[in-house]
């Protein structure tokens, strides 16, 4: 959209169009201040902080107060008035992009610059001074991973302070953060997921020598994301390399039995499951590199799956996303189709990547949720969970409208 305006020759000028806000995509009527808190001091730090940009374009873009605040980083003007870190953004109609748009994350910073980083934090998880900040927010959406944003750290922190946040509990992310104790739970329900061995950091030859799987092997960290730490292994001789390398950052190592088939991925938001999206590289293994490097790996969006394994694999992402309590809020399941036709469980994630390269946006972008759309149906779900008032909505999905109006606290669109 433009507007003419006369240049300094007297010719006509176009003038792009600022959309007033909250912009005419968004689904509220009133804009919020909303924290998007990011990056933190762990492997997963540049995939956070690409997550974290993405969502702060898309939440600016439709008209909202926006503070990108990184876990990690004390505010660069001590003391300042925390709603000074809130800001807007002037765009155009067309300039709301349907898609993430940050930089790619090809690479995670190294264990010495994270462990120096960490010295500086509280409690782990926060820099000092960042707490009033986050604390201005109507709401928190969270896109800090590893062991401080997922496994519940920083869910308890916030609170402890009484502030909104998006996904689920701190109890629900300590659970599904271990993949052993997630694994363990979902096949207590009879959920297919490949025999595993856990071993401790502490007693690594004591668990090596009391392993009975057959190889060859997947091992990665017991706690933690984005493929890092992962190794395929053929020989038993490797395996005390593979679990020193995926214990790196201090966690155990898991060592699943190895399963060949076609990876396939699925988004669930509130109490809709989304597109099946299928991960393929030429690659040895689809790893850090394959999943954030544009052009290592190729997904495809519906995965080339007949109907009955489609429905087949969207029920047991619902199923999963149900049995860890996961809620009214997003997860993201991993699978693997076997040759014989069945499902096997990898992981979830209550918190999934939000890149550009990122699954869990093309699973609902391909069912139609734009990127900005996801991002605002986030911050209304977490308002929603933590029984906080939701400004009226102004041309909602008639299931987030209907959520809203039922909800007691809230106004809905009239």
């Amino acid at each position: 959209m433009v507007e003419l305006r006369a240049g300094a020759d007297g010719a006509e000028v176009e003038e792009p169009t600022v959309m007033p806000r909250p912009h005419p995509a968004s689904m509220l009527s009133t804009p919020l201040r909303i924290a998007v808190l990011t990056g933190g001091a762990n492997t997963e730090r540049n995939v956070s902080l690409s997550s974290g940009e993405a969502v702060a374009r898309a939440l600016r873009g439709l008209g909202h107060a926006v503070a990108l605040v990184d876990s990690a980083a004390p505010p660069v003007v001590p003391h300042q008035d925390p709603t000074d870190a809130y800001l807007t953004a002037e765009v155009e109609k067309e300039a709301l992009a349907a898609t993430p748009m940050a930089p790619t994350a090809t690479a995670p910073p190294d264990l010495a610059s994270l462990a120096e980083v960490r010295e500086g934090q509280m409690a782990g998880v926060l820099a000092p001074g960042l707490l009033p900040v986050l604390g201005a927010a109507d709401v928190v959406v969270l896109t800090v991973f590893g062991d401080e944003g997922e496994s519940g750290a920083t869910q308890r922190v916030l609170d402890a302070s009484g502030i909104a946040y998006t996904g689920p509990s701190a109890e629900v992310c300590e659970l599904t953060f271990h993949k052993a104790r997630t694994k363990a739970l979902l096949a207590e329900h009879g959920v297919l997921t490949p025999e595993w061995h856990v071993v401790r950091r502490e007693h690594l030859d004591e668990d090596l020598a009391a392993l009975e799987l057959p190889g060859p092997w997947i091992v990665k960290p017991e706690a933690g994301g984005s493929t890092i730490g992962l190794s395929r292994v053929e020989d038993a001789a490797g395996l005390r390399a593979a679990c020193m390398l995926a214990s790196a950052e201090g966690q155990d190592a898991l060592i699943e039995v190895f399963t060949p088939g076609r990876d396939v991925t699925i988004g669930v938001l509130g109490d809709r499951v989304y597109a099946v999206v299928e991960a393929m590289t030429e690659r040895d293994l689809y790893d850090y590199e394959a999943k954030y490097t544009p052009g290592l790996a190729n997904k495809r969006v519906p995965a080339h799956l007949d109907p009955e394994q489609t429905a087949r694999v969207q029920r047991l992402t619902w199923q999963v996303h149900q049995l860890l309590g996961i809620g009214d809020t997003s997860s993201r399941a991993d699978f693997r189709l076997l040759p014989d036709g069945r499902f096997t469980f990898f992981e979830t994630n209550p918190l999934p990547g939000l890149t550009p390269t990122s699954s869990y946006p093309l699973s609902l972008g391909a069912d139609g949720i734009t990127f900005p759309q996801l991002c605002e149906e986030l911050v209304i779900r977490a308002l929603l969970n933590h029984g906080r008032p939701v400004p009226p909505l102004t041309d909602a999905p008639d299931y987030l409208d209907d959520e809203v109006a039922r909800t007691p606290g809230t106004e809905a669109a009239t």
